[in-house]
């Protein structure tokens, strides 16, 4: 690009961007304009060989990135736009290349050349959205508060579970190409005609001199890509544990640092979260150090009196046979008593977060709309929150009367943060 160019660009972004001076420490020089500041930019990514100057025919200046330079840049504006591999078109590629009979005059290089740079980066793209969604497992035992990990939930679906998860699992499925690909690899080592055409393009190509060592490699590198596919199913799996785990335990501990009531559950959180802060507040503290007993209680382990069958210890049969008294027919307790117990279990039932009551809640609320916004759900308390995690996350599958769709928008109610999304019934 002209020189004059690129120095307008960078003058036209001082003078929107920035007003401040620009001091460079080596030569002591002190840029206040804009076109100071342009130019100096430039003498500092030439003397730094980012870039290079290059005079034209008509004596104009032309500005060149350096190789090395352009790789780099690309690879920055990668990880600031975060670009999500399109699985179905990478293996759609692939299996395209693999079917195109005119690449086959030159096997190696229209063919087999594409097909594993191809396939490198689709194992690439999908160990990275493994490894991704073992950093928001991770981000979950860090010291969050139930609004973040909220937070990180619906960011979560947003970024993959509705994403790359979602699409590796209906539309990029990889399997539907998988056995053609697998064939038509296994056509090519098996005819020998194109296989050895293969081997002198790979010799040409990647500078083998030996015919022996560039057969072995050039096999060795299509049975590698043979057994990537294959392999392809341990990597879904643990895809799928993984996306299982984070949401299981994200709802969890949601649920953990939610509670607060009286039965069992709400005081083990207390004095975890009571524990927590005693610690936390002297940084230096350590659970080996000398402190007050009745915290060191709470870790004392003291043995159980109760046996099941999984226990070791052998149940001794004993040797007197005695008749097994006869059984009251009410069981001990009174019709009505009994009565009162199925009341009390049925409404223990209804206020469960199942698929079953979620859907007859979310029926009820599409009586008579057709679409309804989270945000206009009642949040008055933690239970209305944890009920509108419980719609998001049964929307996201078949089985459910609805559906959802993420939205961009974040909005606070109660105090109360996440992303809205769409509550839709299914047609």
């Amino acid at each position: 690009m002209d020189k004059d160019i690129i120095v307008a660009e960078l003058e036209n972004y001082f003078d929107n961007e920035s007003t401040a001076e620009m001091v460079f420490d080596e030569d002591n020089e002190i840029a206040k304009d804009s076109r100071s500041k342009a130019n100096a930019i430039l003498r500092r990514l030439k003397e730094s060989e980012w870039i290079e100057y290059e005079l034209a025919n008509d004596f104009r200046v032309k500005v060149n990135l350096f190789d090395y330079a352009a790789t780099v840049i690309e690879s920055f504006n990668k990880i600031i736009k975060n670009e999500e591999l399109e699985y179905q078109s990478l293996v759609s590629q692939i299996h395209a290349t693999l079917l195109n009979q005119e690449g086959y005059t030159k096997p190696y290089e229209y063919i087999i050349k594409r097909v594993i740079e191809n396939t490198e980066e689709l194992m690439v793209g999908l160990k990275k959205l493994n490894t991704n969604i073992k950093k928001y497992i991770d981000a979950i035992t860090n010291e969050k508060s139930a609004a973040e990990i909220v937070q990180d939930f619906f960011i979560y679906h947003k970024d993959i579970g509705s994403k790359a998860y979602h699409r590796i699992k209906t539309s990029d499925n990889i399997s539907y190409f998988r056995s053609s690909i697998i064939e038509n690899l296994h056509n090519i080592l098996n005819d020998a005609d194109v296989f050895e055409r293969a081997v002198l393009g790979y010799m040409e190509l990647e500078q083998v001199a030996e015919q022996a060592s560039a057969h072995d490699g050039l096999r060795s590198q299509i049975l590698g890509i043979i057994s990537a596919y294959r392999n392809y199913d341990e990597i879904i799996a643990e895809i799928d544990y993984k996306n299982a785990k984070y949401i299981g335990s994200s709802v969890a501990r949601a649920k953990f640092l939610l509670t607060n009531s009286n039965n069992a559950e709400g005081k083990i959180a207390k004095i975890l979260a009571y524990l927590s802060d005693e610690f936390n507040n002297d940084a230096s503290l350590n659970l080996n150090d000398e402190i007050d007993d009745s915290l060191l209680g709470v870790f004392n382990i003291f043995p159980q009196g109760f046996m099941d069958s999984d226990s070791l210890y052998v149940v001794p049969i004993s040797k007197k046979v005695s008749l097994p008294e006869e059984l009251d027919s009410t069981l001990g307790i009174t019709a009505e008593q009994r009565e009162l117990h199925r009341l009390a279990l049925q409404e223990k039932s209804k206020n469960r977060f199942s698929r079953k009551n979620i859907n007859q809640y979310v029926a009820g609320l599409l009586q008579e709309n057709k679409v309804v916004l989270a945000s206009t759900l009642p949040l008055a308390d933690k239970r209305d929150l944890i009920k509108v995690i419980f719609i998001s996350l049964y929307g996201r599958d078949n089985k459910s009367i609805y559906k959802t769709t993420p939205l961009s928008e974040t909005i606070a109610v109660n105090n109360f943060r996440f992303n809205d999304f769409l509550i839709e019934r299914c047609e």
